[in-house]
């Protein structure tokens, strides 16, 4: 290897050090907030209670997972394109749109499910047993939460094109300490309850923090 060879493989392994290890947090933190829900819920409430919260934040949260996840990256190929061939305003353009596309779908979703909220709720039943009338205060917000993480996929997009993911890994932080704080101080007091409000404020944060930068980045680059 020739000392300029020896000199771009190590610069390209120092810039996939800088993208991929903050990305590497960011999907542990992701991960330890679900985890981090069931483990205070072992602790304060009974066994069966874990059961039956993680059989319904399962099939709630990967809800929008299995109906929106595969139009979201299926769009991602083609933003990537549309960024590396210095489209920039086509390819933010085209995130507004699926952002604003998700958020329409999603809330029309959340809307059925409220409206039908009987039905929901018999439907639950039938998947899940044991799911009572204080397991049905979950399903708004958990349903919530798992449509707000979808459409971070998108909102933390500009991050994403612009390398920033130790960015993206300080935006979940809060995520992560709304969880922590709504569970051990909340969840003795009201329950299950406080667990899916949590996660669903957490899931709000990181959207917001995230859907705040693009805003910015995008009319960075409309000003160009």
């Amino acid at each position: 290897i020739t000392p300029l060879r020896k000199s771009e493989n190590n610069d390209l392994l120092k810039k996939w050090a800088y993208y991929g290890t903050p990305l590497s947090l960011w999907f542990a933190v992701g991960l330890a907030l679900p985890f981090l829900d069931r483990f205070f819920i072992n602790i304060y409430l009974p066994d069966q209670y874990l059961g039956l919260y993680a059989s319904t934040q399962e099939l709630l949260t990967r809800f929008f997972s299995l109906t929106l996840f595969p139009f979201i990256m299926a769009l991602h190929p083609r933003i990537m394109s549309l960024w590396n061939k210095s489209n920039y305003h086509d390819a933010t353009r085209l995130i507004n749109q699926s952002i604003s596309l998700v958020f329409i779908i999603g809330v029309i979703i959340l809307y059925i499910v409220w409206k039908f909220n009987d039905f929901t709720f018999l439907l639950m039943g039938i998947m899940i047993p044991g799911f009572d009338s204080e397991s049905r205060r979950l399903i708004v917000p958990l349903l919530a939460s798992g449509l707000l993480w979808q459409l971070s996929f998108l909102t933390h997009k500009m991050l994403e094109l612009m390398e920033k993911t130790s960015l993206m890994t300080m935006a979940i932080i809060p995520s992560l300490i709304i969880n922590i704080i709504g569970n051990y101080y909340f969840l003795p007091i009201i329950g299950g309850r406080a667990t899916a409000y949590s996660s669903l404020l957490s899931a709000f944060i990181y959207c917001s923090i995230t859907g705040i930068y693009s805003i910015y980045s995008m009319n960075k680059i409309k000003s160009l």
